[in-house]
């Protein structure tokens, strides 16, 4: 027996089904109500309406008609406990003088959750309930059975036998064929949600796919220009320090080979992300805000005088994707610097905290002071798209002194919460 699963009723189900199932329980009570009348009118051999009017169910039609009461207010549970509450109400149907129309709606709620075995079994538990109801109402006269009137019965004249089968099929019938038209329906609906997720997964991995491959092409090509020219600049370097006999070209000599042996491992690491940009293994390569005094080091060994002013508070709980974030936009600002300005002091002040966030600012003398337009090239477009990932907000100005500032600030996410 397979079932669909339900929560508690009040919470899990939508007003339009609980407004369904109030009515369905009125009508099955005011259906079980007038079956004990009718029981009572049989009984009694009622066949006039003034009489039936001055009729009072008693004794054993008024416990009849309030066990019926009962088992309408049951189906507010059909959905929960089909299969049990349907062959209940079916096989008191059979035996008491209950009214067919409640273990049809037990029933239609079986065969909207139900299949195999149980399915069938409810089915001839109804059909024999519904004719068990159908005969108990033929039984009496037009005043005590509904089904007389509407077939224009006279009274006291033989009910047909096979009238009697056929109606409790054809309500059976009816109840079951609404119940899988329903369900053939909702599964429908269902299989066409699920080929909308699956077309829309699809869709993404296909994306995610070409991304990769363009970000391999990328890679390759990086790879083999620029690690090319790195070992040339690396080979060089170290003959010209070995031939030098100048110390300070020496130590000059020194410093490229260093610079191109480092810039080849941040290439690799580059290269790795680019390749495996989920991967974590691969993200931990990044250098991160802890590692900013050998950048200020590379700067100065490099002959840029920077100032510089760095305070984080609380900085282990900082999350590793804004400290890398952080670090690569300091390490642009400050290349920026030496690339426009060679050999100005810059001013680079770091504040960061978990209530005011992460904020990078640098300052240096500007090439041309009296031009105050700001043209930003490949490296601070870069800046402002890496802020921009990282939900933060960036400026670029030159100050009345003539002074080129930047100024970034970065949200501050907690280590691990991206994660949750």
């Amino acid at each position: 027996m397979t079932t669909a699963p339900t929560a508690s009723w009040w919470r899990s189900r939508r007003p339009l089904a609980v407004l369904c199932t109030v009515l369905i329980v009125v009508v099955a009570m005011s259906a079980q109500v007038m079956a004990a009348a009718f029981a009572q009118y049989r009984h009694d051999g009622v066949t006039d309406q003034r009489l039936a009017d001055q009729t009072q169910i008693d004794g054993v039609f008024l416990a009849v008609g309030l066990l019926g009461i009962c088992l309408a207010v049951l189906l507010i549970w059909r959905h929960r406990r089909p299969v049990w509450i349907s062959l209940g109400i079916s096989a008191l149907t059979i035996v008491l003088p209950l009214d067919g129309l409640t273990p049809l709606f037990a029933l239609y709620a079986v065969a909207l959750a139900v299949t195999g075995p149980w399915l069938w079994g409810c089915i001839a538990a109804a059909v024999a309930a519904e004719v068990a109801a159908t005969w108990r109402d033929t039984r009496g006269t037009q005043v005590s059975s509904w089904l007389r009137g509407l077939v224009s019965v006279r009274d006291g004249a033989q009910f047909p036998w096979w009238l009697v089968g056929l109606v409790a099929l054809l309500f059976v019938a009816v109840t079951v064929g609404l119940a899988l038209l329903v369900r053939s329906r909702r599964d429908l609906s269902v299989s066409r949600a699920h080929e909308t997720r699956s077309e829309t997964k699809l869709h993404a991995l296909g994306e995610e796919l070409a991304r990769q491959t363009e970000r391999e092409r990328i890679a390759r090509e990086v790879h083999d220009v620029l690690g090319h020219r790195l070992s040339l600049l690396s080979l060089h370097a170290a003959g010209l320090e070995l031939v030098a006999d100048d110390p300070k070209l020496a130590k000059s000599a020194s410093l490229v080979r260093q610079g191109a042996q480092e810039s080849m491992n941040d290439l690799r690491s580059l290269l790795a992300v680019l390749r495996r940009p989920e991967d974590p293994d691969v993200s931990e390569t990044v250098p991160t805000l802890r590692e900013l005094p050998s950048l200020i080091d590379e700067s100065l060994a490099a002959g840029s005088p920077v100032a510089a002013s760095v305070f984080i508070d609380q900085s282990a709980t900082l999350d590793d994707r804004v400290g890398r974030s952080a670090y690569r936009i300091t390490q642009e600002l400050l290349t920026n610097a030496r690339r426009h300005a060679p050999g100005v002091p810059v001013r680079l002040q770091i504040d960061a905290g978990p209530e005011r966030g992460v904020e990078i600012s640098t300052a240096n003398r500007a090439a041309d002071p009296s031009d105050r337009r700001v043209r930003p090239g490949n490296g601070l477009t870069g800046v402002h798209e890496r802020v921009q990932q990282a939900g933060g907000e960036s400026w670029v100005w030159i100050d009345d002194e003539g002074a080129f500032r930047t100024l970034v600030r970065l949200p501050w996410e907690w280590r691990g919460a991206g994660n949750e």
